[in-house]
């Protein structure tokens, strides 16, 4: 089922001390293929480039994909890159560097069993530059990995392969690689393991720079996450448990010159184990604090898949998906949401927000903006309607976590009037003609009531909503937009 791209235009208020105007937008990208998100970079303009994957169920064969929107969600660019030497490929990170796009995937070569390690260099204009490969041991192929650039302005990359053996269906396998900033390989090490469950996950550079910090969860009978940390020749030098036994999906970041913050999953025995953990901890393995955040106690809570935590400046922000599906999770019948919150050092929360709900979105990365606000990335899964085809699903928030939907609208004099303002469980409206449409919008969009009025003065229940601030629009019969405001109900 095809549906059209929608979005929402945004408030852009002046902040004191930046260069940079908050925006917020909301916009779903559909197609008729089933298409995954996986990385996001904000560029110099305040848009934002996205890379991930699009599979065409008529071909079976999934393709590198790439969207470029502006800072108020506009859809300015969708490519897909699938070379004809190539039975199936997907992009899984992106980097913005000396205005330069570097993307790392992976891709199958056509009519053969061997897989590579897939470097793309773009310009500006998405166009590409150059294009390298790094061919993994045979029968293996990438199913997840993370990078960063360092500083030495190489790529540093972490993950893991998967292959079949004899022994189980499939082994997950670490690997590392080491890249130039223009693709050549300046080290690689790919791991043959015993265990079908040893997986890292993300990485991060030590503070001295002199070393890398690799996070891993390994499944023995504690599922719990390690801290494995490498010189930059690849030479083991320590290992060390997380603390409170957090794993998955770690998303490293330093908040200071001390602590390195990672968000995952729980265990049973030491951290709540369906709720979206975070921990500070030192480079030497000491916890320094820790929180815990949910929806419902009776949710699973997920950290988001490749990047759940995320850092520019003073603002501080962790994400995951509530109620996510651990039996089904690309394809659920759930309603589950984005779940982002703005926290300090001290991991207490400044706010904290749930989007979505009426469907089963997916989060897999969010980034910290320029402006101060949040870019959460996802898919929105409707399963009334599709058929294992998910869509995109983005989301921008200012600082304070709120889409802020307004127009103004030049008018004389006021046609209608909504009152009482704020109030309590009924919203009277007043207008000078009959039959207008009468739309009333939450903080993040979603139309919450919407009726016709008949009258000159109606009346209507709003008992059954939530306490806080919504957006309310008139329509006349041409469908023209005749006024718009802000109602707060106590």
């Amino acid at each position: 089922m095809k549906k059209p791209i929608a979005f929402i235009l945004l408030l852009k208020i002046a902040i004191p001390f930046q260069v940079f105007p908050q925006s917020s937008f909301e916009l779903t990208i559909s197609n008729v293929k089933d298409q995954i998100i996986n990385s996001v970079v904000e560029n110099d303009e305040s848009g934002f480039v996205l890379a991930g994957r699009i599979h065409n169920f008529e071909t079976g064969l999934p393709g590198g994909y790439i969207l470029k929107v502006d800072c108020n969600g506009s859809l300015l660019l969708e490519s897909i890159i699938q070379p004809e030497d190539s039975a199936s490929c997907q992009f899984f990170n992106i980097h913005y560097f000396n205005n330069y796009y570097y993307i790392l995937g992976s891709k199958s070569i056509v009519n053969t069993d061997q897989w590579a390690l897939w470097f793309l260099m773009l310009n500006s204009e998405l166009g590409v530059e150059s294009e390298k490969l790094i061919y993994l041991p045979t029968n293996k192929w990438i199913s997840y990995m993370n990078s960063i650039i360092d500083s030495d302005s190489n790529i540093m990359i972490t993950g893991y392969t998967t292959h079949y053996d004899t022994i189980s269906p499939y082994n997950h396998d670490p690997f590392y690689v080491k890249l130039s900033i223009t693709g050549d390989s300046l080290n690689s090490v790919f791991f043959s393991t015993s265990s079908i469950w040893d997986r890292p996950f993300d990485l991060i550079e030590s503070k001295d720079s002199a070393n890398y910090h690799v996070f891993y969860s390994y499944y023995d009978n504690t599922s719990a996450g390690q801290m494995v940390t490498i010189n930059k020749n690849f030479e083991f030098l320590n290992v060390l448990p997380i603390p409170l036994g957090v794993h998955n999906y770690y998303s490293p970041v330093f908040i200071n010159d001390t602590s390195i913050l990672v968000c995952g999953a729980g265990t049973s025995a030491q951290s709540y184990v369906n709720q979206l953990n975070v921990v500070s901890m030192t480079e030497a393995g000491q916890l320094v604090s820790y929180n815990h955040f949910f929806k419902n106690e009776t949710m699973r809570e997920q950290p988001a898949m490749y990047q759940g935590v995320s850092k520019l400046g003073n603002n501080l922000y962790v994400g995951g998906t509530s109620n996510y599906d651990y039996y089904n999770p690309f394809w659920s019948s759930f309603n589950s949401w984005f779940h982002l919150i703005k926290i300090s050092v001290d991991l207490t929360p400044i706010w904290e927000y749930w989007y979505g709900g009426d469907a089963y979105y997916f989060l897999y990365s969010i980034l910290a903006t320029n402006d101060g606000g949040c870019l959460m990335v996802g898919n929105r899964y409707d399963d009334d309607t599709q058929d294992q085809e998910r869509d995109i699903y983005i989301v921008k928030v200012d600082s304070n976590g709120l889409i802020t939907w307004t127009q103004e609208i030049p008018i004389d004099k006021p046609e209608t009037m909504v009152y009482p303002n704020p109030g309590t469980n009924q919203l009277n409206i007043k207008t000078i003609s009959n039959e207008i449409d009468f739309e009333l919008l939450s903080i993040n969009g979603q139309v919450v009531i919407r009726q016709m009025l008949y009258d000159n003065c109606s009346n209507i229940n709003v008992e059954s909503l939530k306490s806080g601030i919504y957006f309310y629009r008139l329509f006349d019969k041409k469908n023209k937009t005749v006024e718009t405001g802000k109602w707060i109900k106590y």
